[in-house]
């Protein structure tokens, strides 16, 4: 944390400090580091990766005026340390972290724009007693802060800021509808009010003259471009950035693996890596031995055949039980109604016995089109194309339809890209609303959902594809998919490094025309063309199956014995101060009976809530004891 404005102080006492930073002692195992001063505290958690002895954070600048921590990992720093060292600057270490705070002196705040990697930092500058604050382009790492008095307090997770005793326990309830809406909760909000995430690609600057946002990098926006048949071109110029981008992750000096699924994404990414390594790949496969359909097992051990890793592998039940739901969402900080994240967990458990670095093919589906929603946008493209009268009595009959045909319908109405992303992706209706929202959330407007798709879109063009995958790649992506997986692996002291979010990568697939994204239905077509030659056909021509994406109604049927009833339907949930028991009892007695199983991730956002209400909140408020109190806050 640091002050701003005024004499400085002392701002929390040590213990204090130790306390925020080992709440999060499963970001970093290996060392804690802090530094104290007047107006400022920094402290940190450290996962040994690079220089593993040498590379104890904080690290400062020669004159000891300039400061830096950072949870990630940066993987061009080889370049900067030889460029600032023809510069005049001494380095005693090959840590990456050591890199930033002679950059900033080089470079002032605009030093992140240097970076290639994916970071949560803090710098704090003596000399003009101002601290930085930045998050990597994709927000792979999170960055969690909130202003009390004089104070910016900032931590990697929300428990560490409220393990301080300086943020209060307000729910945000805006937040909480908009939990309720997608099953997450998109930034800047969280589930408390007053405490921010810092968006991707922006920097924080508290300085005497106050705390101010800044946009350092933006999601590129879709260039408008046909494919003519530049199919081949595409696909090769993905693939070298795609393959520079796994080379620069494999900087590591401990043991080093894969996430295997065994569809395209993990089993290119596996391709690249065995091509680009001395040793064998060492892979990890989970599946659910319930979902024999979407069981991928099978592809992920004929891959690890023939690239020769050393293959490991776990597979699951619905009825499984051994992940706690408390426990789980301790470490997600934040209630994700995602059942991906209970393989994830499960999978970084069983990577983390044998590595502490491992890469996976996450974010293709985001770049390049790989979800249904995606290939529903490319219909509507055509669709727009058919006779006026056609699309407006197609539409009405379907927004009229049952269950999840409403959904289609509401998104083939949709006039603008706001409206058809929050038809495709919101599974909260007005009806929904109606029956089950009580009290303070009833009196919401509602309209959360298209507020916060609004400010992403921004002035985005409406061609249906180009536009869901630039929206949601700043929503789902960032909130949704990498905070489970940062949150995760983490809690196993894993580090998850995912190349197709490089932002170099990124900025070509914003290139990439849209017919090659998906192609007569063919998801990921430039991706599948890339493939040819390096993986089995069967692998690259298969449907998508999802992690675990389907399989949230089979799973809560299975645990109706268990945290179902365990949490949704207990006699007084904490739920109840603002949604209707009743109703939610008779969502789960209709989705366990078969009557009406539409509203599966309705179901499973209000139990993650419930969870994240009953267990996580009190336990971090209890981490910020009596006799642990900081310094006082100076209005």
């Amino acid at each position: 944390m640091v002050q701003i404005g005024g004499d400085p102080r002392p701002v929390i006492s040590s213990d204090v400090l130790d306390r925020m930073t080992d709440s999060m002692t499963h970001r970093g195992p290996n060392d804690r580091g802090t530094y104290l001063a007047a107006g400022v505290a920094l402290g940190v958690r450290r996962l040994s990766i690079v220089d593993v002895d040498g590379g104890h954070q904080p690290f400062s600048s020669e004159d000891v005026t300039v400061w830096a921590i950072q949870n990630g990992e940066l993987y061009n720093h080889d370049d900067i340390r030889a460029e600032l060292r023809g510069r005049g600057h001494a380095f005693g270490s090959r840590c990456d972290t050591e890199v930033l705070p002679h950059l900033y002196e080089q470079e002032g705040p605009r030093f992140v724009e240097r970076l290639r990697g994916k970071f949560a930092i803090a710098v704090w500058d003596e000399q003009h007693r101002r601290a930085v604050l930045a998050r990597d382009r994709l927000g792979v790492k999170p960055l969690y802060w909130a202003h009390a008095g004089d104070l910016v307090i900032f931590a990697s997770e929300l428990k560490s800021l409220l393990a301080s005793g300086l943020v209060e326990p307000e729910l945000d309830l805006e937040a909480i509808d908009l939990l309720l809406a997608f099953g997450f909760i998109p930034g800047p909000r969280t589930p408390l009010h007053g405490v921010w995430k810092l968006p991707p690609g922006h920097r924080l600057i508290a300085d005497p003259r106050g705390v101010r946002t800044e946009q350092y990098w933006a999601y590129p926006k879709p260039e408008v471009s046909r494919s003519g048949d530049g199919v081949d071109d595409f696909a090769e110029g993905l693939l070298a950035e795609l393959e520079e981008a796994v080379r620069l992750r494999l900087m590591s000096d401990v043991p080093l693996g894969a996430m295997l699924s065994g569809g395209l994404d993990s089993s290119l990414t596996v391709a690249l890596m065995a091509r680009n390594m001395a040793e064998p790949v060492k892979t990890f496969s989970i599946g659910f031995a319930d979902s024999l359909d979407d069981n991928e097992l099978a592809d992920a051990r004929q891959i690890a055949h023939l690239f020769g890793t050393d293959h490991h592998e776990l597979e699951l039940s619905y009825a499984d039980q051994a992940i706690d739901l408390g426990d789980l969402v301790w470490h997600l900080d934040e209630p994700i109604a995602e059942l991906s994240t209970l393989g994830f967990y499960a999978l970084s458990e069983l990577a983390a016995q044998h590595v502490t670095v491992a890469l996976s093919g996450q974010g293709a589906d985001e770049l390049l089109g790989g979800y249904k929603k995606h290939k529903a946008a490319a219909l509507i493209a055509r669709w727009r194309r058919l006779p006026g009268p056609i699309t407006h009595t197609g539409a009405a009959l379907a927004a009229r339809a049952p269950g999840r045909l409403r959904r289609a319908g509401r998104t083939l109405a949709a006039a603008d890209p706001v409206s058809r992303l929050v038809a495709m992706s919101s599974q909260m209706d007005d009806a929904l609303r109606a029956r089950l929202y009580r009290g303070p959330l009833a009196e919401l407007d509602g309209r959360a959902p298209d507020r916060v798709v609004a400010a992403l879109a921004g002035d985005v063009d409406d061609d249906p594809l180009p536009a869901t995958l630039y929206i949601d790649a700043q929503l789902a992506l960032v909130d949704n998919m990498l905070a489970y997986f940062d949150r995760a692996s983490m809690a196993h002291s894993l580090e998850v490094r995912v190349p197709f979010l490089d932002h170099r990568v990124v900025e070509y697939c914003s290139r990439v025309p849209a017919d090659l994204k998906v192609r007569r239905l063919t998801t990921k077509y430039v991706l599948r063309h890339a493939a040819r030659g390096l993986l089995p056909d069967n692998i690259i021509d298969k449907r998508k199956l999802g992690f675990f994406r389907g399989a949230a109604a089979g799973w809560l049927r299975a645990q109706m014995a268990g945290a179902v009833s365990t949490y949704l339907l207990d006699s007084r949930p904490r739920y109840a101060e603002f949604l209707d028991r009743d109703a939610v009892e008779g969502l789960v007695r209709r989705h366990v009976d078969g009557t009406d199983t539409s509203n599966a991730q309705v179901i499973l956002s209000i139990l993650m809530l419930e969870v994240w209400l009953s267990t996580y909140l009190p336990r971090a408020v209890a981490t910020a004891t009596a006799d642990r109190r900081p310094v006082a806050v100076e209005a």
